[in-house]
């Protein structure tokens, strides 16, 4: 449950700080001359062939980035713009620190999956969360605003946040799209199934803002030590509505 510090893949990256939504679609629109007002869409599931941005208009973006920031991109596959920001940033952005924790949960994965990814049941959850808003809801995409109960001093801590939810792998991945103290905080959860249960794992990789109260490590110690206490408090409630519902481990 240590941290883990990861390098950067390329040593070449010449840009210090992640680049922002509308500087992309700033060039973005330069690129494809598809006007910012219409790539700036509120439905964060949008693609790029509903924008009007077809593969050569793709490849002019993706040139015009590798070349301005001397790095290289693999965009096969992306059809969304938020996901190529993502895979730009990723190169861009300075050493990640990253934490691992994991549990065992002894209830049938369907009950794990759909009770853990209720972002809206999240405060019946989880200990640390007030409320968890849904913001707005696509397909198998939710961007939700989450509010933690006060602190001693009275500070309350509140962030947007952006989930896609995988079934069919058993994976989620989510971001911050408020980092608040963070430069970038991502988020990956995997379901496994084994013999004495559902394990899930959470991977959480991020770096802080040179402002911020903690550095990597000081906050790497911080979830280290509140993610067991969380995964713990959730197997139990999984594993309490599974006994009261006669859910057995062998309808996994």
């Amino acid at each position: 449950m240590t941290a883990e510090f990861i390098s950067r893949k390329d040593q070449n990256v010449m840009a210090t700080a992640p680049l922002s939504y509308p500087e992309f679609l700033s060039i973005v629109e330069r690129c494809t001359g598809v006007p910012s007002h219409v790539l700036n869409a509120d439905d964060p599931a949008v693609t790029l062939e509903d924008l009007g941005v077809d593969s050569l208009a793709l490849l002019n973006v993706i040139t015009e980035v590798e070349n301005r920031y001397d790095i290289r991109l693999e965009a096969d596959g992306v059809t969304r713009l938020p996901e190529i920001l993502s895979l730009i940033n990723d190169r861009l952005r300075p050493p990640a620190a990253r934490t691992e924790n994991s549990i065992v949960i002894d209830a049938p994965l369907d009950l794990v999956w759909d009770m853990t990814n209720d972002v809206a049941n999240w405060p019946a959850l989880f200990s640390e969360y007030a409320s968890a808003e849904i913001l707005h809801r696509s397909g198998d995409t939710v961007r939700f605003r989450l509010t933690m109960h006060p602190e001693p001093d009275g500070k309350v801590w509140s962030w947007v946040s952006e989930r896609v939810m995988n079934r069919a792998e058993l994976t989620v991945r989510a971001h911050r799209v408020e980092p608040g103290p963070f430069e970038f905080m991502n988020i990956h959860w995997s379901y496994t199934q084994t013999p004495a249960g559902v394990e899930m794992r959470w991977t959480q990789e991020f770096h802080m803002r040179p402002e911020a109260p903690v550095d990597d490590a000081g906050m790497a110690t911080i979830l280290n030590t509140n993610s067991p206490v969380q995964l713990k408090l959730i197997k139990e409630r999984v594993e309490t509505t599974a006994r009261d519902h006669g859910a057995v481990a062998g309808g996994r």
